[in-house]
């Protein structure tokens, strides 16, 4: 069960570019290609690591040279009018939306990841940043009160879960795997909920229903192996993450509990 990213991947874009007269570089058809729309090329870099490839000469011309490429066939898709399908136009709604969606998380949550912020996440999640191990076994179902029935199940002493998670889960991997995970980490790619269930469980104890984006899950936690902590600077990464993922989960939470949501 790998950890599923919606298509607007909610990626804070802290290096925005800034908005300033525009020195031309080249033209093609008559039409410019600035410095601008270089740093736009490589906006997924920040300030910083532009501005120093971008003093290159070599570097700025093979931009531009590329950005030339890019405008001669934008040219082209417009002469046979590529950009009046309505493929193109379904995708240039769905990269406006994702844009959009981009731009509001960078406006309200930009300034609250600080490396201070990290800092003090970690603080309060050590027991996250460890080289702690699970091995995890799961039954999936999309109801409720189906988990509960075979949690009720699953803990009786006479109860096979491997069985029950073979005849019952619909994650797609039971057939071969019969629900068993294997060995999992705090960094394996498993959703939050799913992982706070099984680190937090005990060995041997069976717990549910969890509930994520895939239904809810029975988990049994078959053997449990404490590791050693690791320092701020070994998950770094992880922590600065972790923190985004959170934010933005808190701030959808909210949007969505303002919004009128209708799913049919």
């Amino acid at each position: 069960m790998k950890k599923v990213l919606l298509a607007v991947s909610f990626m804070i874009i802290a290096s925005a570019v800034t908005a300033f007269a525009a020195t031309e570089w080249a033209k093609v058809n008559g039409r410019p290609i600035t410095d601008v729309d270089a740093k736009m090329a490589l906006s997924g870099m920040n300030q910083g690591q532009r501005d120093s490839l971008l003093k290159d000469e070599s570097t700025r011309k093979g931009v531009v040279l590329q950005l030339i490429d890019q405008e001669v066939l934008v040219i082209e898709a417009e002469k046979n009018k590529v950009d009046q399908s309505q493929e193109f136009k379904d995708a240039l709604s769905a990269f406006r939306k994702q844009l959009l969606a981009n731009k509001v998380l960078e406006k309200n949550l930009g300034s609250k990841m600080t490396d201070k912020a990290a800092r003090k996440y970690y603080d309060g999640h050590k027991d996250k940043y460890s080289t702690d191990r699970v091995h995890a076994q799961h039954i999936l179902v999309k109801e409720e009160a189906k988990a509960k029935e075979l949690l009720k199940k699953a803990k009786q002493q006479d109860a096979d879960f491997m069985v029950l998670a073979e005849q019952h889960s619909a994650d797609p991997s039971a057939k071969n795997n019969r629900g068993d995970l294997g060995m999992i980490t705090h960094d394996s790619p498993f959703v939050k909920e799913f992982k706070d269930a099984a680190f937090s469980a005990s060995a041997g104890e069976v717990v549910g229903p969890v509930k994520t984006v895939f239904g809810y899950h029975v988990i049994k936690i078959v053997e449990k192996k404490l590791g050693k902590p690791l320092g701020y600077d070994e998950v770094e990464l992880r922590v600065k993450r972790d923190l985004q993922q959170e934010l933005i989960s808190a701030f959808v939470t909210k949007l969505k509990a303002d919004a009128k949501i209708e799913i049919k």
